[in-house]
């Protein structure tokens, strides 16, 4: 039978330091979970335009559950690029959910764009209703970087 000090000396060792970085590294990663937090909490706070926006994207049937994945796949990341001590599952899954949500916006710009009705989608949905973006190639642009600033820190943290 294991002592309370050893067990929790177990489970203290299933956390993980995050990785070590460099100052411009850390800073990189540290403004991408500061991107992720803005945007959940933005379409958060406009959740009903936010939710309205996805469905005027098509992609989905159900805008509210997929506002609500987004939304926690947006913090889980952002959690995972702070610079804090977390569980090594957490920090897995966050550069998951970092690439699910990125890709997501890469894919959804795509198709807008690709797409017939263009010009009567009005916002994104990026960040929610406080910085609306009509959809067009400067939207690919920029779900193009972001996705890639995703692996590139990803890669940066060796996850």
């Amino acid at each position: 039978m294991k002592t309370a000090e050893q067990q929790i000396k177990d489970w203290s060792q299933t956390f993980a330091n995050p990785p070590k970085l460099n100052q411009q590294a850390t800073i990189n990663v540290g403004l991408l979970s500061v991107i992720f937090l803005v945007m959940a909490v933005l379409q958060l706070a406009s959740f009903n335009d936010f939710k309205f926006a996805l469905g005027g994207l098509g992609i989905t049937s159900s805008p509210e559950t997929m506002a609500v994945i987004l939304i926690v796949a947006e913090v889980w990341a952002a959690l995972g690029f702070l610079k804090i001590r977390l569980h090594g599952l957490i920090r897995f899954f966050s550069g998951f959910f970092a690439v699910f949500a990125a890709g997501f916006w890469f894919l959804a710009s795509a198709q807008i764009v690709t797409s017939l009705n263009v010009s009567q989608i009005f916002n994104s949905g990026f960040f929610g209703k406080y910085l609306a973006q009509q959809p067009g190639w400067w939207t690919i642009l920029e779900a193009s970087v972001f996705l890639f600033w995703v692996v590139y820190a990803l890669r940066l943290a060796k996850r």
